[in-house]
């Protein structure tokens, strides 16, 4: 099975979803670069999001995108982050 990209419009702004067995990505992007907005699992502990994560990385580094995610919301997505080598872009601080 290979994850599936459609372009929606999210709160004014065109995002790529991108769906993948159990899991559904939102992900940001512009010229150079892609941004993990949200991905979810309705199946977890299965792999999945590990899975989509790996051909998104590819899918969008093959682009020419640099890709990486917005700020972690759990440890759990922080570590999956860290061991596949993707960066998670904190907020800056002053």
């Amino acid at each position: 099975m290979k994850p599936e990209l459609r372009f929606i419009d999210s709160v004014g702004m065109l995002v790529d979803e991108w769906s993948y067995k159990s899991c559904i990505a939102i992900i940001g992007t512009g010229e150079d670069w892609a941004t993990i907005y949200m991905i979810n699992s309705a199946d977890e502990g299965k792999g999945h999001a590990t899975e989509l994560l790996i051909y998104l990385k590819a899918y969008y580094k093959g682009n020419g995108q640099a890709f990486g995610s917005s700020v972690a919301l759990n440890e759990r997505m922080r570590n999956l982050l860290k061991r596949l080598n993707i960066p998670e872009y904190k907020e800056e601080q002053p």
